[in-house]
């Protein structure tokens, strides 16, 4: 009975609760984000990235401060931004922690997202408070909407009801980077005789136009009590101050309206709203209030919610979504498009003024303006437009990263979403890249002209990357992700247009600089960065995952250029990714078969498992089902998490206690339960057919987004299944979430080149080494020669040392009842 009971044991996870409340909505332009536990916006930023550009200085170079490369960083110019409410003789301002928060529904279906956030206090002096905010499609600059929606939900009339808002920005000195203050120095305000607010200062200038209000009133440190907005609402019953014109130059403005009071009878409600809108000119007030005027339209504050609601509607109808889901899945896929489509830079130009952190410090720009010019104050035309961000604010990687928005395009074009993944694709042609060509460290490489970037991108479309202690990283996965994602765009919309008006571009310099990049002596791509961003100096390694990706990156290429009508590109395509393949089975497998993270560390014997090598079969190089994929997935096993079904990303953590090896870089990030490799490995899973554990580790995924509005963390930890580290993460999210339901719905991975590796030849007759310990748990072994396999390609053994025991502290394979025993006891311990 004991032993019958094991596999569910083994499956036990956490119940995820609602942990993440800091939700933000995006326009593709800028940014807002709230907190709901306070029931305030707390963050507006000018651009949708973390950075513009590179610093120059004098003479066009661009400026390093040691190691560093000196970035323009995007500003955050509001400081804290929320409603009030007046009823039956009382006031106060709104905050703590709502009855409830997340994301509005939006059709067709009870489970379709949004961008519109959405909170409500079930009682604030007798009415429900209901509040939205979000960063309007249809207005094309860095702006947001809060909205309030006051309802008598009781059975008589409540008399006096008005709302207020107060507004905090900061636009004065400083780019101390995205997620931190500005100063406050130097604010001036103008209160415009239609009850706009314009606060300006080195930071540009904001508008904000209230929709419904009666008065108008803005305050700073050295103001009277009787002019602090604040105060007069959360400790008087007064009325704001009515003030309007030029209020003159002072640190640390705050503003406010106040809407007109009427009596509420039962059942009835009331809106009031606030408008906003960011440019960077600070004397760009005039220009913002008539782009507001074409926005708002004469139209209600309960017209602009339900106008965008209905934007939403319209782009949830029109995807392609998987069969099979159920409603919490729906939920989180549609959420999941939501946040494909948010994280995607739809700016294409941006007003920069000639000072960069105070005025004096003077700003310079590699780009010019549409007609040339290069002299700022000016609007220059970038090349951003179309990128898609790693993650959205709360999370620290709002950067366009090649590999994570691969990812997020192949969401894109399987959802339906032809536009979007096609100008994703095309900022990877359109951006600077090749920039690193001729780096020392690539210097042995002979580097060929290349033009997708070698670790990701600035918000205005420059190529840049990252530097620590052992130099920078330099990760060359970004050039077969890519032409994956192109096929894949092509296969899933049937749209050609980008290949075929780019298709040199996409041979000479993103196909051709990969097949230059294999190493003779290998077989393999030459050491990089890779995936989990080692950095250089000695810690490049000849990476699996760089392979893997570019052998199925090579094979995509082929079929490209077979669609092209270029046969001898075809040819070299198709012979360099099988010989890449042949190399990963010989040179990158133990002798059980599992493919190691890479081959130095294959080589020394030990400690070499990376879930990224998951890829190798869900990007279809191998047969999941096949001798290399289960002995892949059985080595990963040491990964298991304590918590849950996942794995950790890799065994980097915990393999050099007390000593060193291959990989000193060992840190809380490695040993995280990454989303992206539970899902790649969900896949790999149900095509061996293993549904049971592929089912637990996607429903863990599920079941933790749909307690958190729907949206997808960067990791768990790995003990307690708690979020952590980056959230909302979007290619290693959302992006890989949606790949993960369309395979489901097809039922098989699509084999790389049109066959799965022939296997015939390798180790014929030699059984594998068994891996005392470790276990996969129970499933419905796949038929390896379900798909297609390919001919011509078999391989020798090579050397592969056979892996030292490790221990794996996760699951185990039970051998007699007094270890089953143990086993539930320990995991009904966890479970308590």
């Amino acid at each position: 009975m004991l032993l019958a009971l094991l596999p569910a044991l083994a499956l036990a996870q956490p119940t995820p609760t609602r942990t993440f409340f800091t939700l933000s909505s995006s326009n593709g332009h800028g940014a807002v984000m709230v907190d709901a536990r306070t029931s305030k916006v707390v963050h507006f930023r000018e651009h949708l990235p973390a950075t513009e550009e590179p610093q120059l200085d004098a003479m066009g170079m661009e400026v390093w401060v040691g190691n560093q490369p000196q970035m323009v960083k995007t500003r955050d110019v509001l400081f804290d931004a929320y409603f009030g409410v007046r009823a039956g003789g009382q006031q106060r301002w709104l905050g703590g922690m709502p009855t409830s928060s997340g994301y509005v529904t939006a059709a067709p279906s009870t489970s379709g997202g949004s961008g519109i956030v959405t909170w409500q206090h079930a009682s604030v002096l007798g009415l429900e408070a209901t509040t939205y905010v979000f960063a309007p499609r249809s207005l094309p600059m860095a702006s947001f909407v809060m909205a309030l929606k006051l309802r008598n939900t009781g059975t008589s009339p409540i008399s006096g009801v008005s709302a207020f808002s107060l507004q905090n920005f900061h636009l004065g000195y400083g780019r101390p980077g995205v997620m931190q203050e500005l100063q406050t120095n130097g604010e001036t305000v103008t209160i415009a005789s239609g009850r706009d607010i314009l606060e300006r200062g080195f930071a540009g200038v904001v508008v904000a136009r209230p929709l419904g209000a009666a008065k108008a009133s803005a305050w700073n440190t050295s103001s009277t009590a009787a002019d602090n907005g604040f105060r007069v609402v959360e400790q008087t019953t007064n009325d704001l101050s009515d003030r309007s014109g030029d209020l003159g130059v002072a640190d640390d403005w705050a503003s406010a309206f106040q809407s007109d009071t009427a009596d509420l009878a039962a059942g009835q409600e009331r809106w009031f709203a606030v408008v906003v809108a960011h440019h960077g000119d600070p004397f760009g007030g005039a220009q913002t209030q008539a782009t507001l005027d074409t926005y708002v339209a004469g139209r209600t504050a309960q017209q602009l919610v339900e106008a965008e609601r209905t934007s939403w509607e319209t782009f949830q109808r029109a995807l392609t979504v998987p069969m099979g889901l159920s409603m919490k899945e729906e939920q989180v896929l549609r959420q999941s498009a939501v946040v494909l489509v948010m994280a995607q830079v739809k700016a294409g130009s941006a007003f920069l003024r000639e000072h960069l952190t105070r005025d004096g410090e003077l700003r310079r720009s590699r780009f010019r303006t549409a007609d040339g010019g290069t002299t700022l104050p000016a609007t220059i035309v970038h090349r951003g437009a179309g990128a898609v961000l790693a993650s959205l604010p709360p999370g620290e990687w709002t950067y366009s990263w090649i590999r994570d928005g691969a990812y997020a395009a192949s969401a894109m074009s399987t959802l339906g979403l032809t536009a979007e993944s096609r100008d994703a694709l095309r900022f990877y042609l359109d951006a600077e890249g090749g920039r690193f060509k001729d780096w020392n460290e690539l210097r042995p490489y002979s580097m060929p002209p290349y033009v997708v970037s070698l670790t990701r991108y600035v918000g205005f479309g420059v190529e840049e990357t990252d530097f620590n202690d052992h130099g920078p990283n330099l990760e060359f996965d970004g050039f077969g992700l890519f032409l994956w994602a192109l096929r894949q765009h092509e296969l899933h919309t049937s749209d050609t247009t980008l290949t075929d008006a780019r298709w040199n571009d996409v041979a000479t310099k993103v196909a051709d600089p990969l097949v230059a990049l294999i190493d003779p002596s290998t077989g393999l791509i030459r050491k990089d960065s890779s995936i989990w961003e080692t950095h250089w100096n000695g810690r490049e390694r000849a990476w699996a995952y760089t392979s893997l990706t570019a052998a199925r990156g090579l094979c995509d290429a082929a079929a490209l250029a077979e669609r092209k009508q270029d046969p001898m590109r075809a040819m070299q395509y198709r012979t360099a990714a099988q010989s890449l393949r042949r190399s990963i089975a010989t040179g990158l497998t133990d002798s059980n078969g599992a493919i190691a993270s890479n081959r130095e560390e294959l080589l020394a014997g030990l400690d070499f498992f990376d879930a990224a090598t998951f890829d190798a079969m869900a990007l279809g190089l191998f047969a999941p089902g096949g001798r290399i994929g289960r002995a892949t997935t059985t080595g990963l096993e040491r990964l298991r998490v304590a918590s849950g079904p996942g794995w950790a990303r890799n065994d980097d953590r915990r393999d050099h206690a007390g000593r060193t090896d291959l990989s000193p870089w060992g840190s809380e990030y490695d040993s995280a339960e990454w989303v992206i490799t539970d899902l790649r490995g969900s896949m790999v899973l149900r095509a061996q057919g293993n549904t049971t554990r592929a089912d637990a580790v996607l429903d863990w995924v599920t079941n933790n987004a749909a307690a958190n509005a729907g949206i997808i963390p960067e990791t768990f930890d790995e003990t307690t299944g708690a979020w952590k580290f980056n959230a909302p993460m979007v290619g290693f999210g959302a992006g890989a979430y949606v790949l993960a339901l369309a395979q489901r719905a097809a039922g098989s991975i699509d084999p790389a080149c049109g066959a799965f590796f022939d296997e015939g030849g390798l180790d014929a007759g030699v059984p594998p080494v068994p891996d005392a310990g470790v276990s996969v748990d129970a499933g419905v072994a796949a038929d390896a020669g379900a798909l297609p396999v390919d001919a011509g390609t078999t391989a020798d053994a090579g050397v592969r040392p056979t892996p030292q025991p490790q221990p794996c502290g996760c699951t185990f394979a039970p051998s007699s009842m007094l270890t089953a025993l143990a086993l539930v006891l320990a995991l009904r311990r966890r479970t308590n």
